[in-house]
């Protein structure tokens, strides 16, 4: 039987139902030399090993043109990998939290169609706060690392505060959508300083997340910032955490060098994480 990982998670009961040709690519602990350290934090991100997840599925896209090539291209889709070891395509009660919707709820729509409780959150959206088609659930609020009203007036809570408020403390999130512009980061930093207290680790199966990194080029000037992302999903793979799924915005041209790296990147770039207990936790 294979290894177990970290057995943060609220259903651990039992033995995982792992693949025998499973892998995944593993991020080393941090580095002390820059470069070293920036190219082993892109290759994580951009290059998760293609066995992680053998079955992968896409949820949610519309047709939009590229600024970055002038042609039409799907934008906004997420992945979801469906493998036997986890539960969100054979649980009776899958439940996904959306963070980030603005125009686009083809995600949220194709979640419900699959047969889960959809909670979708977004405080820009002019809408009141209430049901959406049956099991479509939208609160006008924002994803970030503390309770507070921000400088434009919106309410934005943690994540545990949300898991609290509806009642899903002891329940899995078989996935959690995430797209809140640049506080991705702030709300990841949060959970991992919770440790095993956080609903990352404790009820969270899948979680995608758009990194927005136009903030912090060019990449060079901003290295405290990236020594701090690598440790947040350095933290995250203690709890269990393994890429299986990579995509660069479609949107937007290349517009990030990274130092060590041959090929320029998309400083805003999908990139979508499981939760295993099939890999053995790193040292």
């Amino acid at each position: 039987m294979p290894p177990r990982g970290s057995g943060f998670t609220l259903h651990s009961a039992g033995d995982p139902v792992c693949r025998a040709d499973m892998e995944v690519r593993a991020l080393p602990p941090l580095p002390e030399d820059d470069l070293a350290m920036l190219r082993e934090l892109f290759t994580y991100l951009t290059k998760p090993h293609p066995r992680a997840c053998h079955k992968k599925a896409r949820f949610g896209g519309l047709l939009a043109r590229s600024f970055a090539t002038r042609h039409m291209t799907q934008d906004g889709q997420k992945y979801v990998c469906l493998d036997p070891e986890f539960t969100l395509h054979t649980s009776r009660r899958c439940l996904v939290y959306s963070f980030g919707i603005a125009t686009d709820w083809t995600f949220d729509w194709d979640m419900e169609r699959f047969g889960c409780t959809v909670h979708a959150f977004d405080p820009s959206i002019d809408l009141a706060s209430g049901s959406m088609n049956g099991t479509i659930s939208f609160l006008r609020y924002g994803l970030g690392a503390t309770d507070h009203r921000d400088e434009h007036g919106w309410q934005i809570r943690t994540l545990d505060t949300f898991v609290d408020f509806l009642g899903h403390r002891e329940r899995v999130i078989h996935y959690l959508k995430m797209d809140v512009e640049v506080m991705e980061f702030e709300v990841l930093r949060q959970q991992v300083m919770r440790m095993r207290s956080s609903p990352l680790a404790r009820n969270v199966e899948q979680i995608g997340v758009e990194l927005h990194m136009t903030l912090f080029l060019p990449v060079w000037k901003h290295i405290d910032f990236y020594r701090e992302m690598y440790k947040t999903f350095w933290v995250m793979q203690r709890m269990g955490y393994y890429p299986f799924y990579y995509e660069s915005n479609p949107m937007i041209e290349a517009d990030m060098d990274v130092p060590g790296l041959d090929e320029k990147l998309v400083s805003a770039m999908e990139v979508v994480w499981m939760k295993t207990r099939c890999v053995k936790p790193s040292a």
